[in-house]
């Protein structure tokens, strides 16, 4: 039996596993959950203000909304609270989130007293709500109420243009290396990838199958498999540049205020710091004469085990860096897809977020550093297309920033839908082009390999 069965097998169960908590985790309770109340105080955005119908500690709050012009009433809300030292509060606790139940505190900010609780007719603004995946189920399953089927048309839309840019960027870095390779071979393999990083364990599992496709249909191998790391690699790379032009941008501007301001400002100085770390390495190669990169690649591999591995990407960096134009123009296109998959999520998001819910949900500013980070942990090898992790690593990011988790949750759900199609898309299309392009390929690297394009070195 191939071991790899079990294995793979295992990867399954845990991202479902994985994916199943958290949606269990954020299902809530259909009427909305408080984070906080404050016994008076002026109401907000992301905020409901009322007077107190009836309330019931650690259970329950209902109340009676304020008209947003201030006179009369709205209508009749009621809310779940927070329970603390259920065995999911611990969990977060690990993570730095807040492990308590649901913050009773006056208008001042001072705790309220515990042995006091809530008269009707008390005025009472709430905060911190979380409609969970139950009270979207009630209202949009079983309730009828329709989606933001425009945001989800937008978000498909986007998904589709930004995909197909990432086949644009890695056609590019073939040709940098001169290999017979057409713009209909980009897509074919791209999608063939595509479909396996949505459905096989981890982002990079399409990458693999990328690689040895191309390996397979080139005579200078080590080059082609070089492409596809160079392409990953320098993708990670305009993320963090990504992060970190952008988050300066907002941090100078004046965008970076309010809730969730400091966590997204240490978001912007680590990414400088990986930035000026990666740069200075990056100018430093410019400086090396080839001999030397060579004996380099020689002495990574006599390292037991991972030395081949690493001597390869070593090589791949070195000649790419002998070719900063295909380089730089490949961090332009990767740029321009980030900021696609970043409108991708936020209209993910939108798609079953009611303005009107009091729920906050991180501005759009935020999720331009935020978006980025859980992109790198759905990557996380260990789950078939970032499944569970995903979803985990969102609902993680929104509540660090002080807003919903299950938000981060359900954007990620509706963003796995999306991703779940053009994966299956890539798969039929893949399928339809791979008898037409199979003879035209064999012919143009026939053609090369007799004298038709200038050889390169493989190292």
């Amino acid at each position: 039996m191939n071991r790899r069965i079990p294995i793979n097998l295992l990867k399954y169960a845990v991202a479902l596993g994985l994916m199943v908590w958290v949606v269990w985790s954020n299902w809530g309770d259909p009427r909305g959950t408080v984070g906080k109340i404050v016994v008076g105080g002026e109401p907000d955005n992301g905020k409901i203000a009322g007077k107190v119908l009836s309330y019931r500690p650690q259970e329950s709050i209902e109340i009676e909304r304020f008209a947003a012009d201030g006179e009369g009433t709205d209508r009749r809300l009621g809310f779940a609270l927070k329970k603390p030292g259920s065995w999911a509060v611990y969990v977060r606790k690990l993570f730095g989130m807040a492990p308590g139940g649901t913050e009773l505190v006056g208008s001042d900010g001072s705790a309220w007293p515990e042995e006091a609780t809530l008269q009707p007719g008390a005025v009472v603004t709430l905060s911190g709500i979380s409609r969970g995946l139950a009270y979207v189920w009630q209202s949009h399953v079983q309730q009828g109420e329709p989606i933001h089927g425009g945001y989800f048309v937008l978000a498909l839309a986007i998904a589709l243009c930004s995909t197909l840019l990432t086949f644009v960027r890695w056609y590019i870095l073939v040709r940098a290396v001169e290999l017979p390779f057409r713009f209909l071979d980009a897509f074919r393999l791209g999608f063939i990838g595509l479909f396996f990083n949505s459905f096989m364990p981890g982002s990079v599992g399409g990458d693999v199958i990328k690689a040895a496709a191309l390996a397979r249909e080139q005579s200078r191998r080590t080059v082609a498999v070089a492409t596809v790391i160079m392409d990953r690699a320098i993708a990670l790379w305009a993320l963090i540049w990504f992060v970190a032009l952008l988050g300066a941008g907002f941090w100078l501007s004046g965008v970076l205020i309010g809730q969730g301001a400091e966590q997204c400002r240490t978001i912007v100085v680590l990414a400088w710091i990986v930035v000026a770390t990666s740069m200075s390495v990056w100018m430093g190669l410019g400086l090396l004469p080839s001999w030397r990169a060579e004996r380099f690649a020689g002495r990574l591999e006599h390292l037991p085990r991972a030395g081949a591995a690493l001597a390869e990407l070593w090589r791949a960096v070195w000649m790419y860096r002998c070719r900063p134009r295909a380089v730089f123009g490949v961090l332009m296109l990767s740029w321009v897809g980030h900021v696609g998959f970043v409108f991708l999520f936020y209209s993910a998001v939108r798609t079953l977020w009611q303005p009107d819910s009091g729920q906050a949900i991180p501005t759009l500013a935020q999720h331009f550093l935020i978006v980025p980070i859980g992109l790198v942990i759905q990557a996380a090898p260990f789950f078939p297309g970032g499944a569970g992790i995903g979803e985990l690593g969102f609902g993680l990011l929104y509540e660090w920033l002080g807003c919903s988790e299950a938000s981060g949750v359900l954007g990620s759900l509706v963003q796995r839908v999306i991703n779940w199609t053009l994966g299956l898309l890539g798969g039929l299309m893949y399928l339809r082009m791979r008898g037409v392009l199979r003879a035209a390929l064999r012919h143009e690297v026939v053609r090369a390999n007799e004298g038709g394009l200038a050889p390169v070195p493989t190292r």
